[in-house]
């Protein structure tokens, strides 16, 4: 039976055609397919670096911003410790400009305090 389809494609010169029109058009679909498949690798390997990077700045960015909260409270808390240990009864009135003040209800006096 392969000796007859053997036969008919190597005396049939329209079936040699039409294989080989098949074998042609696969292989141009198959190659498409490759540089597609090729082109999206290249392509997500630039955004995923890209994206990598992004991420290094924001965590640093968000490091940063990190400390500089930890400072503000430590500062804070630094002023206000100092405040109370000095005049226990005390009362803040407002903040301007990083500027506190303060007024004793002892003493009645007013003190300020540069908040940083």
């Amino acid at each position: 039976m392969t000796k007859a389809i053997t036969n008919n494609i190597a005396q049939n010169t329209n079936t040699q055609k039409i294989l080989f029109r098949i074998l042609l058009i696969s292989l141009v679909v198959l190659f498409t397919g490759y540089i597609y498949l090729i082109g999206s690798i290249t392509f997500n390997v630039i955004a995923r670096k890209t994206l990598e990077t992004k991420v290094v700045n924001l965590s640093s960015n968000v490091n940063q911003l990190d400390l500089t909260y930890l400072n503000s409270i430590n500062k804070i808390d630094i002023i206000l410790s100092s405040i109370e240990s000095l005049y226990l009864n005390v009362n803040i009135s407002h903040v301007i400009d990083g500027l506190l003040i303060v007024h004793n209800k002892t003493k009645n006096s007013v003190i300020s305090d540069v908040i940083k």
